[in-house]
Order: structure tokens, then sequence, then C-alpha cells
């Protein structure tokens, strides 16, 4: 009674190890389930392009801030925004009432100044004709020509304190355009106050863009894509007024001075770009991509297809179809011949008493390896399978540079017999979404798997 327990139990255990077994293998039944069917891709011709997007903020290239040089009331604003103006234009004017009243006085005191100065100079030259005939001393001819020096000074500070009110009245009172452009900004009203003075006191009253038939973009760029970036680069952008529409441009520099936002660093980047058309506006947000690479008239092939591995077909079915797809172009008997070969260099590797190393490395010497230190498994075709592209490449929107490793990669296809068979291929650039196949101009048209698509 006892060893029929012991029995039942070692068959429950045995049942259930083979059902896990089965649910970890998956399905490796030589056929699709009812209702699969595989979906086709085409080996063409295409273009492909490895991108760096960021985005980014609209500004003029150069813009210049006029402010007030003198205090007072304006009298007019000559321009609005959006005005074309010149350089020379009068822009606004300041009232110059008391000013003109200060030139009066100052007229006075330029005109009593001369006055004592004649007066000064004659009492020296009559003291300079006294002193020649020993009667003046020379004390007192010093002193004459020292108040002759004073009144000179006196005239001299007099003249310029006209000059500099004059000066306000005829300049610093009108304010002109310092260049060609068009007025971004208006800060001011006729009737209001402005303050002259130094650069950080002073009223600013107009900022005037040089140029908006070229606009430049200052977009962030994160430090893993920065590598990407160089200046002249290829740049295309949208703005969101006009989304249909892609702009161009190239990068003029690179800022070396890193800003650090939520703990990630991101370098500015100058875009260039024209504006012939006056679409673009300052303060518009951009989209903005960069091109990294570009390639045009290769093949390419859906990055799907590159994934797909047939889940009808077990583990030695898959290798063997690698293998014989790596022998190239072959005759029946040839293919059988290998077919043969395999099979039985197969058998040799799983029997149990194989040594350590033949199971290791006796399958990959007949696939073109050399097992432990040998080419690696890829059959003549080169150096191995591969999977699908690697992550980073696939990312377009990461901006990881093109990745041109030349790897072996598998596509699947079905063969005139109706039998799934591989196609070993050297896969080049990849945007993300289609990878390059390089060195193969035969492949053009060919049907390739790229998914099994449930009915």
């Amino acid at each position: 009674m006892k060893k029929w327990k012991l029995l039942v139990g070692l068959l429950s255990v045995a049942v259930v190890a083979a059902a896990m077994l089965v649910l970890i293998s998956g399905k490796k039944d030589g056929s699709k389930a009812e209702g699969e069917s595989y979906a086709f891709a085409t080996i063409a011709r295409g273009s492909i392009e490895s991108v760096v997007s960021s985005s980014g903020t609209l500004s003029v290239v150069s813009s210049v801030s006029v402010l007030a040089q003198m205090s007072g009331r304006l009298e007019t604003v000559a321009v609005d925004y959006n005005d074309s103006v010149r350089k020379g234009q009068v822009l606004a004017t300041i009232n110059t009432d008391l000013l003109r009243l200060q030139a009066k006085v100052a007229q006075s005191a330029v005109d009593k100044a001369r006055a004592n100065y004649e007066l000064e100079a004659l009492d020296a030259k009559n003291a300079e004709s006294l002193f020649s005939k020993d009667l003046l001393s020379e004390y007192d001819l010093q002193a004459s020509r020292s108040t002759l020096e004073v009144a000179r000074a006196e005239l001299a500070a007099s003249l310029a304190s006209l000059e500099e009110i004059e000066t306000e009245i005829n300049q610093y009172a009108i304010i002109t355009s310092p260049i060609s452009g068009v007025v971004l900004e208006r800060d001011v009203d006729a009737g209001q106050s402005v303050v002259g003075g130094s650069s950080s006191s002073s009223t600013s009253l107009f900022t005037i863009a040089e140029d908006l038939s070229r606009m430049q973009i200052e977009a962030e760029v994160d430090e893993l894509d920065i590598g990407a970036i160089r200046v002249g680069q290829d740049v295309r952008f949208t703005v969101e007024a006009d989304p249909g529409n892609a702009f161009t441009g190239a990068v003029k520099s690179i800022r070396l001075v890193p800003e650090t936002t939520d703990n990630v660093v991101y370098y500015t980047v100058i875009i260039l770009a024209d504006n012939e058309s006056g679409k673009l506006l300052p303060g518009m947000t951009a989209s903005v991509t960069f091109i990294e690479q570009r390639k045009d008239d290769i093949l390419v092939v859906p990055n799907s297809a590159l994934r797909f591995t047939p889940t009808e077909l077990s583990d030695e079915e898959i290798a063997k179809a690698r293998f014989l797809a790596g022998l190239g172009a072959l005759s029946a008997a040839e293919r059988a011949d290998a077919e043969a070969r395999y099979d039985e260099r197969l058998e040799s590797a799983d029997a149990p008493q194989a040594p350590a190393a033949a199971k290791a490395g006796g399958l990959t010497s007949l696939m073109g390896g050399a097992g432990a230190g040998g080419r690696p498994m890829g059959g003549m075709g080169g150096p191995g399978f591969g999977g699908p592209p690697d992550a980073r490449t696939s990312a377009a929107s990461s901006g990881a540079p093109v990745r041109e490793a030349a790897a072996k990669k598998t596509l699947w296809y079905v063969d005139d017999s109706g039998r799934l068979a591989a196609l070993l291929v050297e896969t080049g650039a990849s945007d993300g979404s289609k990878t390059e196949i390089v060195g193969a101009e035969g492949l053009e048209g060919t049907k390739v798997i790229s998914k099994i698509e449930v009915q």
C-alpha cells in the first residue's frame, strides 16, 4: 500500500513538471494557431534619417532698446508697434519749454562772463604797461593776470553749460531710431514722464528689431543628445501656428554654459532660419528636429520584420534554418548534403557520451564558427545572427547615434514550397521604424514576414 501511494505521488509530480515545461516552452508544435496568418513587408528602396528632437522659442536675431537720455515729459510719440523705421527717423520728442528758459538764463550767464573777461583782459593789459614803467609792483601784475585767468575759466564754464542745454534741446529731446528695423515694443505714451541718465535707471522707450527676414531659435538639447549636434547642421522645425508647414534652418552655435532643470542638464543651441514669408513671429514655440544623418535610395526593411521570430518552429529548427541561410546559393543536392551533415553533427552533439566541449562547439564548427575562439556562428555569411536593432537606435526621438554595426540579422519568408525559410542580412542605419539592408541589392522586392495576425 505504501509503495502504491509513493508511485501515485511520483506520477503527480511528473505530470505537474511536464505541464510547467509546456507552459514555459511555449507553442512549438510546428503550426500556427487557428485564425492566425502572416503579415508581410517588402524590402524596398527608401530613405532613412537619424534625428534628435527638441523644442525652443523663436526670437529676433538682434534688437536694440531705445532709452531716454534726458528727463522730461513726452510731447509726441510718432511710431507704434510693428512700424518699420529707418535709421535716424524721429520716434518721439520730449517737451523742451523748461529747457528753453534754462537756455536763456545760460545765455545771459555767458554774456556776463564774456563782459567780465573782456574787462579783466583790459586791466591785465594796463597792468603790463604800468609794470614796464616801474609804476606797478610784480605782485600786482601777477594778481591781475590771475584775475584774467579766472574770468576766462568762468566764461568757458558758462559756454559749456549753454552747450549742454542746447544739446538736450536739439538732440536728446528728439529721440531717433539708432537702426533700421521694426518696432517690436512701445513702452511709453505721449504725456508720460521719462527719466534719463544712466542705463540702469533710464526709461525704456522702444525695442527695435534689426531684421525680421531672419529669425533664431533657442532650443534646449539634453546632455545625452548634445554630442550629435554640430555647427552648420541642418534643422527642420514646425510652429504651432502653422503645424502643416515645415521650416528649415541651420545650427549657428552651441552655448557652452549648461542649464539644469529638475536635475536634467540642457545646453542651449542657437538655430538661424529664413523668414522671408513673415510667418515666423518672435515668441512662437518651435518643435525642432536636428538631422543627424540622412541616407537616400537605399534598401530598407521594417524593424518589425527584423524582430519577428516564428513561434511554430522549435529552437533546433530555427537554428537549422539560419545555418542553411548562411550557406548562400546551393544546388538541391548540395543543400540536401548540408542538411544531412547538420543533422548528423546535431545528433553527435546531443549524444550523452559526447564531451562537453563537443556539445558546446560541435555545431558552430559546421556553421562557420570554431567553438571557443573561432568566428561567431553565422555560417559562411559572417558574424552571427543577432536580434532586432539596438533599442537606443530604434528610438528616433532620443537622437541616439546611427549604429553601423555590420551584424547579420535574420529575416523570415515563405519559400516556393510554402515552408518557412530564413535570410541573413547585414544591417546599417536605423531611424527606429525601418533599417537599412547593406550589400544585398538582389533582395529588392522580396516579401518577408513582419508579424503574425489574428483573424
